[in-house]
Formats: C-alpha cells, sequence, structure tokens
C-alpha cells in the first residue's frame, strides 16, 4: 500500500496578522525604551533636587554657625574689655598697662587683651616735634622723612600760618592738589594723621603704635611705655626730653597701682581680639579713669571702635606678650 501524503498544518496566521505582531513588539520596544530614558531622567533630577537641597541646608548651617561664632566672638571681647576695665579699677590687682598682651579663654573663645597706658604714648598735640621726629624715625627708617613729618604735624596742630623748616602750610596742600587744606586746630583722633601731607597708609600703619591723642602730656613716661618705645628713645639717644623715675625698677610689672597712687586721672586704650572658631572680633576703645569724680562714674569713654585703629607690626608685637 503507497503512503498517504501528509497534509501540512494550517497556518493561522496571516500576513496581516503576522505585520500586526510585528508592528506591535516594535511599538512595545520604543514605548519601553522611552519609559526607560523618561526613568533615568527622573532620576538624575531628582538626585540633582537633593544634592541642591543637600548643598543649600549645608550652607545654611555653615552660615548659622558662623553667625553664631560671630555672636560669641562679639560678647567675648567685650567681656575682655570689661574685664580689663575692671581690674584696673582694682588698685591692688596686677594687670599690664604697657601694652602686653593678656590671653584668657572665656569659654569657647580665644581672648587677648592689651592695655596701654597712654602716657606711654607720644600725644599728637603735646608731643614736641624732636619726641615725634625720634619715635618717626625709628618707626619708618627714613630719618630724613621723620624731620618733615614731624614738622608737618607741628604745622597741622598749631594755630599759626608760618611754615616750618620741612613743614607744610596751606599752600603746599594747595600745590598738591589735595581738596582740603592744614587744620591749624589740635587733631581729633590718630587716624586723623593720615590727612597730614606726605603721610601715606604705610606710614601711618608704622607711626600708629607710637602716638595718641588722649595722652595730653607732652614727654613720655618709661614706666609704661611699650617696650619698641623705650628701645626707639634710647637708640636716638633723646632720653633727656622723657619724663624718667628713678623708681622705675619697681614698676617693672607696670600695674594700675602705682599708676593711681601717682596720677588722680589716668587714660587707658585697650584693645581686645576674641576668636571662636576661627572668627575673630576686634574692637578698640579708650577710656579715662578717674576716682574723684562726685557723680560716681569713674570710667569715661573718650572714643570706641568696633576694630582696630591700626595692626601693631610683628616686629613690635613679640616685644609686647604675655600670658594670664
Amino acid at each position: 500500500m503507497s503512503a498517504k501524503p501528509t497534509k501540512r498544518a494550517p497556518s493561522y496566521r496571516s500576513l496581516k496578522i503576522e505585520h500586526r505582531f510585528r508592528t506591535k513588539s516594535r511599538t512595545s520596544k520604543r514605548v519601553e525604551g522611552a519609559a526607560l530614558i523618561i526613568t533615568v531622567w527622573l532620576i538624575a533630577l531628582a538626585s540633582a533636587l537633593a544634592l541642591n537641597y543637600a548643598m543649600t541646608v549645608r550652607n545654611d548651617t555653615k552660615s548659622v554657625a558662623f553667625e553664631l561664632a560671630r555672636v560669641q566672638a562679639r560678647a567675648a571681647a567685650e567681656a575682655g574689655f570689661w574685664r580689663a576695665v575692671y581690674s584696673l579699677m582694682l588698685p591692688e590687682q596686677s594687670w599690664p598697662t604697657n601694652g602686653r598682651a593678656v590671653n584668657l579663654v572665656f569659654d569657647s573663645a580665644k581672648v587677648s587683651i592689651m592695655t596701654q597706658d597712654l602716657s606711654g604714648l607720644a600725644d599728637l598735640n603735646s608731643a614736641s616735634p624732636e619726641l615725634l621726629e625720634a619715635l618717626i624715625s625709628h618707626a619708618l627708617q627714613e630719618p630724613k622723612r621723620a624731620i618733615q613729618i614731624a614738622a608737618r604735624i607741628a604745622d597741622w596742630r598749631d594755630r599759626d600760618n608760618r611754615t616750618r623748616p620741612a613743614g607744610a602750610e596751606n599752600e603746599d596742600y594747595m600745590a598738591s592738589g589735595l581738596d582740603y587744606t592744614v587744620k591749624n586746630a589740635p587733631f581729633n583722633a590718630r587716624e586723623e594723621l593720615e590727612l597730614v601731607l606726605g603721610v601715606s597708609l604705610a606710614d601711618y600703619d608704622a607711626i600708629a603704635p607710637f602716638v595718641t591723642v588722649h595722652s595730653q602730656k607732652t614727654s613720655i613716661d618709661l614706666a609704661v611705655a611699650p617696650r619698641y618705645i623705650t628701645n626707639a628713645l634710647f637708640k636716638a639717644d633723646r632720653t633727656a626730653t622723657l619724663k624718667t623715675n628713678t623708681s622705675n625698677h619697681a614698676l617693672e610689672q607696670n600695674t594700675i597701682l602705682y599708676s593711681h597712687r601717682n596720677r588722680r586721672v589716668a587714660n587707658f586704650e585697650i584693645r581686645v581680639q576674641a576668636n571662636v572658631n576661627n572668627v575673630i572680633s576686634r574692637l578698640s576703645a579708650s577710656i579715662e579713669i578717674d576716682p574723684s569724680r562726685r557723680s560716681g562714674q569713674w570710667i569715661a569713654i573718650l572714643a570706641w571702635r568696633e576694630t582696630w585703629p591700626y595692626q601693631l607690626p610683628k616686629i613690635y608685637s613679640n616685644e609686647n606678650t604675655s600670658t594670664g
């Protein structure tokens, strides 16, 4: 018997149906690809938003921490100032008054306090040109310019229009193109020194530690003068113009006890620096202490600054440092 031919299984997929399935498969893959891209973009966007939020929070945290440290440093600086004032009002308590630094710690604040008896500095309004010349020569290391600046300081503060040798009066200021003339009146502040003809900012920074406007004395008291001033004066061999005291050795510690015994009124400049987490706050104040005031207010604040009127050069600051 001959074998019967096998029948092929009928195909249920027509070309049309097969094309439809292929089209759906391609469309599905495209949708899946688009969904994947959108998902990736959403993840990236969410990550960017999260990173931005984290950075914002971090910056805000830093800002808050900085502001807190700034406020703490400011409070610590004021506390240091009043700590010095309190010590100056107690004759039995030793407190250096020749500009040497006293380093204290208030909680997390490191505080450095420098108290200078102003009779240990040269007064811009009353010191002689020779005394100013000696100090300025040491400060600038330029003897010829020191003569000139000292004479111009004298011309600035005196009430006449006569020009001293190497000095300067109104016509000199006008000839230099300045929009102001000589004052012919006392200095009101140390910073006014920058207005004197020929005194640059660098000159002021060098001279400022040597002078004041609140001493009202014609001489310098070596008992309370900073070491860099005594060195300058001895080097210049001008000690004959100074007020010396045979008991200077007994005053080596420069305590306020001796100052009050010798003077009814004492003027001081107090400079304070407070550091809290590397955030620094500085203040400077000039005060007058007069126990004889009937009102009971012994202290008068002559000047107050939210910064320092000058930065003591390192060559001098190393000579005036102590701890306590």
